[in-house]
Order: C-alpha cells, then structure tokens, then sequence
C-alpha cells in the first residue's frame, strides 16, 4: 500500500510541474538525436533530415517565446521541447535512394539548423537510419541557442 501511495504522490508531483500552456503534441518527440530521416517535398524529390538535439525548455509563468514569428506570453509554469534539425536538399527520386544517401552520408545539407516544435519536425519524415551527432554539425545550433536563451530568436 504505501509503493502505491508513494507512486500516486510522484505522479501528482511530476504532473503538476507540466503546465497545459504549451499543447501535449510539443511535450513528445517520436524521434532521437542522430535520426536520420527522409521526408518528400512539394516537388515530389526527397530529402535526408538529421535530427542534431532534442531539447527541453523549460517556462516560468511571464516568460515570452517566439513561434512563428508571433511572440506569446507563458500563463503558467510549463515546456516543450524544441527540436533542431538540419534538412537536406531535394535531391533524390525515391525514398530508397533517399535512404541509401543517408547511410552512405552523401545527402547534401541545404538548411544546417532549424529549431522546430515537435509536431512540424515529425511531419512527413520516415526514420531510415542513425549516425552520431558531430560538433562541427552544431555550429547553427550553438549561434540559436545563444541568441534564443536571450529572447532574440524563436521557433517554427
């Protein structure tokens, strides 16, 4: 009885730090650092996407985010996850040869960093593969976060 009880009082505890500012699609991310992910485009040709960090952010009540160019104001304690991505050319006909590219790590990066909400970085993108996550691939990564933590930049 009391495993139960202790179990019921940490999911109260960790419940209640989660706020419902931000909506339960931006808490979860279906996919890991070092993805490798193709996705179409309108064109019809793919692409290779790597999912570089999936990070945590938390928000005191006050605090302001930008998404989508819009700015708004946290009404309560919350988080999401924000999740930064660099998105490959279109380039290839299929997605086999999209996944063979991405193995074989010959897919051209046309966007190095992009920070997204989960929901837009999952749309469309099929996982076909892994590779670690270099520090030479965290460059745009590094320059947003900087600017992000002092209120300059936002998110899509």
């Amino acid at each position: 009885m009391r495993f139960i009880l202790l179990i019921s009082l940490l999911l109260v505890h960790i419940a209640s730090f989660a706020g419902d500012f931000f909506p339960a699609d931006y808490k979860s991310f279906p996919f890991k650092e070092g993805d490798l992910l193709v996705s179409q485009r309108s064109g019809g040709l793919y692409a290779v996407n790597k999912i570089l960090k999936v990070e945590r952010f938390e928000f005191k009540k006050g605090s302001v985010i930008s998404i989508q160019g819009k700015r708004f104001t946290a009404t309560e304690d919350d988080y999401l996850l924000i999740v930064s991505s660099a998105f490959g050319e279109s380039e290839f006909k299929s997605m086999n040869e999209a996944k063979a590219a991405a193995l074989s790590g010959t897919w051209k990066v046309a966007v190095g960093h992009a920070p997204n909400r989960p929901p837009g970085a999952a749309a469309g993108q099929t996982a076909v593969g892994h590779a670690p996550v270099k520090e030479a691939e965290l460059v745009g990564y590094r320059q947003w976060k900087s600017a992000f933590l002092k209120g300059e930049a936002g998110v899509f």
